[in-house]
């Protein structure tokens, strides 16, 4: 009777082993790659390092009455800046001093009105706000 105690206990811990390992290969194998430090990142974490972007107005999350809303903001000066809302998209560039401001059409309810601008070297920095057309406001 000791004898087959010992044999399952050793039979167990060596299933016990098994299993560990074998959990241990799947968390490495489906985990996700890490690049070295002299390599190119994964993910930039510093995007927009070289460009900025400032939304004036709208606020986010603002309710607003009218099928439209004027954007204003500041980014580097001749930046392209790429609008897209539920409406469509719109490309412009700021001006001399980086500042520009823009008409963008929106849908009955939630607008997400996303803007990314790029710089002459490549980088890009992107904001996104919240615009809820609303019909539901008393005329005045």
């Amino acid at each position: 009777m000791r004898r087959e105690v010992i044999i399952a206990i050793v039979a167990g811990l060596l299933v016990g082993v098994a299993i560990g390992f074998g959990i241990w290969r799947a968390n490495k194998f489906l985990s996700p790659k890490q690049e070295s430090r002299r390599g190119t990142p994964a993910v930039k974490e510093t995007v927009g390092a070289l460009i900025d972007l400032l939304i004036y107005s709208p606020e986010d999350n603002i309710v607003v009455a009218k099928d439209f809303v004027v954007v204003e903001g500041k980014t580097n000066p001749k930046a392209t800046i790429v609008v897209l809302a539920n409406t469509g998209e719109i490309i412009l560039t700021s001006g001399a001093d980086g500042k520009f401001s823009i008409e963008v059409k929106l849908e009955s309810g939630a607008n997400e009105i996303t803007f990314v601008a790029y710089s002459d070297e490549g980088e890009e920095v992107r904001k996104t706000l919240t615009v809820v057309y609303s019909t539901e406001f008393p005329k005045k």
